[in-house]
């Protein structure tokens, strides 16, 4: 059975593999950041096994980007890696502001076939 139920919050999400459509493991989901007034979530931050060669390791994706695999317990990106090296990157959580709305708006340039944030 799987450790994934249909409903979940955000906080048991944390710490799931994240990997490839093919099943390479890239790393885990880092984070799940929800709109509070939308109630939607916006994207999520996925904190990657091997940091990029400019040292970032965390990138923020739309949550449209990624599917959950109960079967597996995992989580799906269902882009290439290229996208996703090329995606908004950062050092570390501590760099990253959810809450401003130009990381959203790179979200939505860079992975333009999701709906960017309300």
């Amino acid at each position: 059975m799987s450790i994934l139920p249909r409903i979940s919050s955000a906080t048991a999400l944390h710490g799931i593999s994240v990997v490839s459509p093919s099943g390479r493991r890239l790393g885990t989901l880092d984070d799940v950041i929800v709109g509070v007034t939308t109630g939607r979530v916006l994207h999520a931050t996925i904190l990657l096994d091997e940091p990029s060669e400019l040292g970032e390791q965390l990138y923020a994706v739309p949550w449209e980007a990624l599917t959950l695999d109960t079967a597996y317990d995992r989580c799906v990106l269902n882009v290439p890696i290229e996208t996703l090296r090329a995606a908004p990157a950062f050092p570390n959580r501590h760099a990253v502001n959810d809450a401003d709305p130009r990381l959203r708006r790179m979200i939505h340039d860079h992975f333009g076939a999701y709906r960017p944030a309300a």
